[in-house]
């Protein structure tokens, strides 16, 4: 029964994610803690603010700190099914009019903690295949890499 309990309340992983389109170049890594907010740490991606496209360390947002067109970490959410995890991540930059953070990218990762699977679902990441996207949306996931830490 420990045993079991473990496994379930076990929730720490370092991820990484491919670039869509050239899975050979990384567009995120991180790590994963579910028992302290932002759930997400040590994220390394790309910096896709005012200066041009480059890996980056991005912090959480903090607006007393925050420097403009920077790219940062606003929000995560989480959600827990059983032995599954999703964390909504949502990325933009601080506009120096206002020293709030603009949303321009939402990503989501599930993980699957049983099975050791994870998937990445970039959420502005749309087709419009046959012009139907009215009609039924098409959003594209891919698989991540998670490796477990506890």
């Amino acid at each position: 029964m420990a045993l079991l309990a473990t496994e379930a309340s076990a929730h720490k992983a370092k991820c990484s994610v491919p670039q869509a389109h050239e899975r050979s170049q990384r567009l995120m890594s991180f790590e994963i803690d579910d028992t302290t907010y932002p759930y997400i740490f040590n994220i390394n991606g790309m910096d896709e603010g005012a200066t041009p496209e480059k890996l980056a360390d991005i912090s959480l947002f903090d607006e007393k700190t925050g420097e403009p067109e920077k790219w940062y970490l606003g929000d995560v959410t989480m959600e827990v099914d059983r032995q599954r995890s999703k964390f909504r991540m949502v990325f933009g930059e601080m506009l120096a009019a206002t020293r709030k953070i603009h949303p321009r990218s939402r990503y989501t990762i599930f993980v699957d903690w049983e099975h050791g699977t994870a998937g990445w679902l970039s959420e502005d990441m749309m087709f419009n295949l046959y012009d139907v996207l009215d009609e039924k949306p098409t959003i594209v996931a891919y698989p991540a890499s998670c490796r477990r830490m506890d």
